[in-house]
């Protein structure tokens, strides 16, 4: 039986890092690409000018790169060790001035309270209970100014339902990512089994890990926010893909602090 090294909520990814730029290339567009456009007009509706943010669970630093092109003072932050080092990476090649810090999603601080908070890529449905979810949400609102803002997604059950169920292969010329996903309904409960084969020499080095993930309804995610001191909460569906059919698979979220 096939042991499956478990993601646990504070360490972040360990095989995905180091191919997670090729892998989110082969769908053809990165997720960071599709959600700029919907990032940039929620802030121009919001009229929030460039001012200092911080990208919570920044990933290989993607987003956080395009936000301080745009102007803005950034803060990436994420529990993997190898998604930081990428991202640390990707600073120095554009030589941006963006810090990097490995933290957990629960409890992190900036030492200073930030304009703008945004955390995408369904990032807080990996945290798997509702106590953790309130957590993180009470650590962004006290990371934000007064009048700050926290902008994110979550997949909503369609998502799951639809993309969670079955397997998938993506490959490039020096890599590959077998997904093996299942959603469980009843407990709203995501597992995508993840076998990563990444070149290393004249092969390639395999590396395993489970990623879970659950789905919060709108009501909870809702009175969450509410309970850590958000007010001006708004909600509303998107689809990310270029696949009308597919519906709406995202919930976008905005919310101000107190």
């Amino acid at each position: 039986m096939v042991q499956w090294p478990e993601l646990a909520v504070g360490t972040g990814y360990s095989a995905l890092p180091p191919v997670y730029d090729r892998w989110q290339r082969s769908y053809g567009s990165d997720y960071t690409t599709l959600i700029v456009p919907r990032l940039r007009a929620t802030l121009a509706t919001l009229n929030l000018p460039p001012g200092s943010m911080v990208d919570l669970a920044c990933g290989t630093g993607s987003l956080a790169m395009v936000m301080a092109r745009d102007g803005w003072q950034v803060t990436g932050i994420d529990a993997s060790p190898g998604m930081i080092l990428q991202a640390r990476r990707k600073a120095m090649r554009e030589q941006r001035s963006v810090s990097f810090l490995r933290q957990d999603m629960r409890t992190f601080h900036t030492g200073t309270r930030v304009d703008l908070i945004t955390c995408m890529f369904d990032s807080l449905n990996h945290l798997l209970t509702l106590r953790d979810l309130r957590r993180a949400l009470v650590a962004a609102h006290r990371n934000l100014r007064s009048g700050g803002y926290f902008v994110f997604d979550l997949n909503n059950e369609r998502c799951y339902l639809r993309h969670w169920r079955g397997d998938a292969a993506m490959h490039g010329r020096d890599f590959a990512v077998i997904l093996e996903s299942r959603y469980d309904r009843r407990r709203r409960l995501g597992t995508i089994d993840v076998t990563v084969f990444d070149r290393e020499g004249k092969g390639f080095r395999r590396e395993r890990e489970r990623v879970r993930e659950r789905y919060y309804p709108r009501a909870e995610v809702r009175s969450a926010l509410q309970a850590a001191g958000f007010k001006n909460i708004r909600a509303r569906e998107f689809n990310f893909t270029p696949h009308p059919e597919f519906g709406p698979l995202k919930t976008w979220w905005v919310a101000q602090a107190r």
